[in-house]
């Protein structure tokens, strides 16, 4: 924790489609510990993934992608980069992809010239009842 108070993790994976799977683990145990429900940790869960797998298609060479997890106060904010300085950004959000961040949390931004997503989440203590 650093002397804000703010917790942040930062995770480092090859920018392929398999690692994927890694930095959606690591966002669901973030939301775990910041007390979010099952339905929100689901949201987030596969928010990350879709952003993860917007910035880190399958791909040959040394891409990297870098994923700072934050831990606020009132929830997650998730920091995706590609770190390889040639690496090419992502155009756009495609509309699919949009509506699943728009849908599963409370603020996203593509930055950087497409090299970065940033995405936040607030724990809003739905009931754990809701349908997933």
């Amino acid at each position: 924790m650093d002397a804000t108070g703010d917790e942040t993790i930062r995770l480092t994976v090859p920018a392929t489609s398999a690692a994927v799977r890694i930095t959606r683990a690591g966002a669901a145990a973030l939301a775990t510990r910041a007390g979010f429900t099952y339905r929100e940790i689901e949201q987030l869960r596969l928010a990350v993934g879709e952003a993860a797998a917007l910035l880190a298609p399958e791909a040959e060479g040394d891409g990297r992608l870098a994923v700072i997890y934050h831990m606020l106060e009132s929830g997650v904010r998730v920091d995706l980069r590609l770190t390889r300085p040639d690496a090419a950004g992502v155009p756009a959000v495609p509309d699919v992809a949009a509506a699943v961040l728009d849908n599963s949390v409370d603020e996203w931004d593509l930055r950087d010239g497409g090299r970065r997503l940033v995405i936040t989440k607030r724990a809003a203590g739905d009931d754990d009842t809701d349908d997933v």
